[in-house]
């Protein structure tokens, strides 16, 4: 386990049409290989025109990481709800997960595209990836 072990957890705007399935993947897949290279794991859900991850790895990878999710104009007003050191992933066997939003009941739904805390947010995408998903090992 590296010392340096942090999760970050964000909530940005997609400028992304929710149906553009070809461009989702597109993300998906480039995050699974940067993810693959930087030793980073999370999950990234897709509710409502919004993208939320919890992202875990190395600080200075974090950082990394934000810089280019800042400059990406597939995206825009970046939140981050939370980042602290962490001494277990929590998404240890997922370069990124990427599970459905659609069974979260309205209060949870709220919590990830509203209101969550970076905890709040990562416990409900932490049960997501336990029912049926789409995964990107």
């Amino acid at each position: 386990m590296a010392k340096d072990l942090c999760r970050l957890v964000y909530r940005s705007e997609s400028r992304i049409d929710h149906n553009d399935d070809v461009a989702l993947d597109r993300i998906f897949r480039t995050s699974v290989k940067n993810n693959l290279r930087d030793r980073l794991t999370g999950a990234l859900a897709l509710p409502d025109g919004k993208f939320v991850q919890a992202i875990e790895g190395g600080r200075l990878d974090l950082v990394a990481l934000m810089v280019r999710i800042r400059a990406d104009d597939r995206h825009c007003n970046v939140v981050v709800l939370g980042e602290w050191p962490i001494t277990a992933r929590l998404f240890p066997g997922w370069a990124m997960a990427r599970p459905d939003p659609e069974p979260l009941s309205r209060q949870a739904f709220r919590i990830v595209t509203e209101d969550g805390s970076g905890v709040q947010v990562t416990g409900i995408l932490l049960d997501m990836t336990k029912q049926p998903a789409t995964a990107w090992l």
